[in-house]
């Protein structure tokens, strides 16, 4: 479920004295990346604006209480330091919690705009307002962005395009932004303003993140260099969709170089659907190549156990080791013609097989040498236990490994 715990020697380190900072801090860049990803989709934005309001007051009133004292001044600093701030996304997730949802409104601008870089653009000419809420009709209002893009940008296609786009890195596209208006007065201030609510939100919740690893870090006389904070460009990839993004093979035709979807949402999604793709062919192909029988089973056990770790990941040996490792119950059965109770390959070692080996690519990701080693050590001397045990069963006189 939590994954940052394994995504360097930094998180390694803390999720090992302080596990729930460490979850915490997963779900609410988790809840931020997810309100990136749903930002053209205003009923799914609406629900992960409120999942990130709720996730990052938690986080700090959890770090306020029963906490070490790095944490409790780590997090009351930047409180105080961003006190307006924190009143606002507090009184905000009170009401999400208490009364209703946050429902922001929105405003949408659109028109031509050039690509400075993969994650900057910029609006040449176009309509609309970035710096407040807009009125919009009823077939318009909170409709997914890449739905209404042949709606709202007819005029600008036939007064600033010609059909094939013959301009580079230019294109139409829509922006859109979201804006709420706080009411509300505490002790000391009266809040009556219009805010950019994702702005406040995500800058609020990556830099209380941030100062968080980098007071650890000191602490610990380590570096941190994994950011959360990103400062983005007012027409950005995020909150800008291109017409790039929902066609970009015409645009391979039109400007015959290679062109890809740039929003992070549309990314995401791809990368999804890719990641299904995957596990699908990889499935297949496994299935497709299983061992035949006991020789070739044995063989890919002496194989493996005379690679070193980096020869694991090379384009020849790959697939064969991860289909080894992630599908070992499918080769034994398929090896052996028989069901796993009447293999001479016990459970207990295929499940073994299939945890050592895990281990060791998460380890290997990790790019840690010395855990690269050790995990690959004790996956490779199962290996040859299993090879050991095998080998004497098939000649009848099975040894204990």
């Amino acid at each position: 479920m939590f994954e940052i715990a394994n995504s360097s020697p930094f998180f390694e380190l803390m999720h090992s004295e302080e596990p729930l900072l460490v979850q915490n801090i997963e779900v609410v860049n988790d809840n931020k990346i997810n309100m990136d990803i749903s930002y053209h989709n205003p009923k799914k934005f609406i629900l992960e604006l409120n999942n990130l309001l709720k996730s990052t007051i938690f986080f700090v009133e959890t770090a306020m209480k029963n906490s070490p004292d790095w944490l409790r001044n780590s997090v009351k600093d930047f409180r105080e330091s961003n006190i307006d701030e924190y009143e606002i996304l507090k009184n905000l997730r009170n009401t999400s919690a208490h009364q209703s949802l946050v429902f922001p409104n929105e405003s949408l601008s659109m028109g031509l705009y050039r690509v400075q870089s993969e994650i900057e653009y910029k609006q040449k000419i176009g309509i609309g307002d970035h710096e407040k809420p807009g009125k919009y009709s009823w077939d318009l209002a909170f409709k997914n962005t890449n739905d209404l893009f042949h709606d709202v940008l007819v005029f600008q296609s036939i007064a600033f395009m010609d059909l094939e786009h013959s301009a580079l890195w230019e294109c139409l596209g829509i922006t859109r932004r979201w804006f709420f208006h706080v009411k509300f007065k505490n002790r000391d201030t009266t809040f009556d303003e219009v805010i950019d609510v994702y702005k406040l939100i995500c800058n609020f919740s990556t830099k209380l993140l941030d100062q968080v690893c980098n007071d650890y870090a000191k602490l610990k006389d380590l570096k941190f260099s994994q950011n959360f904070h990103a400062e983005l460009p007012e027409c950005n990839f995020v909150n800008t969709i291109l017409e790039i993004d929902l066609y970009p093979s015409l645009f391979c035709k039109w400007w015959e170089i290679e062109v890809e979807p740039l929003n992070f949402g549309i990314l995401a999604t791809i990368n999804e659907a890719n990641q299904f793709h995957w596990i699908n062919s990889f499935h297949t192909n496994a299935y497709d190549n299983l061992m035949k029988n006991s020789d070739e089973y044995i063989s890919q056990l002496e194989s493996i156990i005379k690679l070193e770790p980096k020869e694991i990941y090379t384009e020849e040996h790959a697939l064969k080791v991860f289909s080894f490792i992630k599908l070992n119950h499918w080769h034994v059965k398929s090896a052996f013609n028989a069901s796993l109770m009447d293999t001479p390959v016990d459970i207990g070692d295929i499940m073994r097989i299939q945890r050592l080996g895990k281990i060791f690519m998460d380890e290997y990701a990790k790019k840690k040498q010395c855990t690269i080693s050790s995990s690959y050590q004790s996956f490779r001397s199962h290996l040859q236990a299993v090879h050991k045990n095998l080998t004497s069963a098939l000649n009848g006189t099975k040894t204990v490994g």
